[in-house]
């Protein structure tokens, strides 16, 4: 304490000085206008040019954190764009799928004349023959899936095998899934057909969808066939499962259907091991 009094008495002059300055600085601007402004001007500079380089600061620091932000969202875009090209590839591929499926494929409508659903084997009759463009071995589907395989035709009616019937078995797989399997009418219900062969390691739930596969020269991929009711072991082969299927097809309420005819049907079959 000592030593701060012996350096305000060493320094009085000077304190006295700046006091004395200051309030004639002050007296000055209050009696004169003009260096009254001219104090506030200065006042003011110093102070624009403290609030300047505050602010400058501010927005360094802040277009920082923006542009630390914008090369976040630069990859969230990036990423965004990836999946964007990803989803067209694939829209093309499914519309070249697409269009091929469609140039290959006609679809005849028919009435369904006659249709047995109370006996081992099942048939439909339609009113369409070869002189529609009917023939043998196309498939028979409604709006609903699957219904079964033109057998016989004549000149202006034709015989479907209906998929009630244990003679017709159809290459059907899980829609989502690559793994096929046998799809086969046992004769019971005519709601539920069984699909064998499954490998086992395929994986499913109740309600999956059952379509057609691309190995036949009757359907196309993906004609809907039915649902996934359970699975249960007919076999001792445990290397295969067997399910339960629910039919979307209602038999006993057809009228109308449609004949799809595949226009390389005849160059496939050619090519079999049973023609060679």
């Amino acid at each position: 304490m000592s030593n701060l009094m012996r350096f305000f008495v060493r320094n009085a002059p000077f304190f006295t000085w700046l006091i004395l300055t200051i309030i004639s600085i002050i007296l000055l601007c209050q009696r004169n206008p003009y260096h009254r402004s001219v104090w506030l001007g200065g006042a003011n500079y110093v102070t624009g040019a403290v609030y300047e380089a505050s602010a400058n600061a501010y927005s360094y620091f802040g277009l920082r954190t923006i542009n630390e932000q914008q090369l976040v969202r630069i990859g969230e875009l990036e990423a965004e764009n990836n999946r964007l090209k990803q989803m067209m590839l694939q829209y093309d591929d499914a519309q070249k799928h697409a269009s091929d499926t469609i140039t290959r494929y006609t679809y005849r409508i028919a009435h369904v004349v006659s249709n047995s659903i109370g006996k081992i084997e099942n048939y439909l009759v339609l009113d369409k023959g070869y002189e529609d463009g009917v023939r043998q071995d196309q498939g028979v589907a409604d709006h609903n899936g699957v219904v079964g395989i033109v057998s016989k035709v004549s000149a202006h009616y034709s015989l479907v095998i209906s998929l009630l019937n244990p003679n017709l078995r159809l290459s059907v797989s899980l829609k989502n899934d690559e793994s096929y399997g046998s799809l086969w009418w046992n004769g019971s219900n005519p709601r539920y057909a069984l699909l064998e062969d499954l490998p086992r390691t395929v994986k499913f739930e109740k309600g999956d969808t059952v379509v057609t596969t691309s190995y036949s020269t009757s359907f196309p991929q993906g004609v809907p066939v039915g649902t996934v009711e359970e699975s249960f072991d007919q076999t001792e082969n445990n290397n295969f499962l067997t399910l339960r299927i629910r039919l979307f097809t209602d038999f006993q309420s057809i009228h109308d259907v449609h004949v799809i005819d595949n226009a390389d049907a005849e160059e496939i079959k050619s090519l079999s091991v049973d023609n060679i």
